[in-house]
């Protein structure tokens, strides 16, 4: 699993149950979920998240004369 972590309880006070997972995407999306979740699942969900907020480009090369 990449750039994701577990955190305990203690770092995150607010949290009153439940494991708390962290996912800090390649385009700088910082998510935070308390689903009781394994890792396996966990890193679904943070690959979910790169799909969704972290689109490649649409164009290449200089954009001098786009439209």
């Amino acid at each position: 699993m990449k750039n994701l972590k577990k955190l305990s309880r203690n770092d995150l006070k607010t949290v009153t149950g439940g494991q708390v997972w962290f996912a800090d995407t390649s385009c700088g999306v910082q998510a935070t979920t308390t689903q009781d979740w394994t890792a396996a699942e966990a890193d679904a969900w943070r690959e979910r998240l790169e799909a969704n907020y972290c689109k490649p480009p649409t164009h290449s090369g200089l954009s001098n004369n786009l439209a």
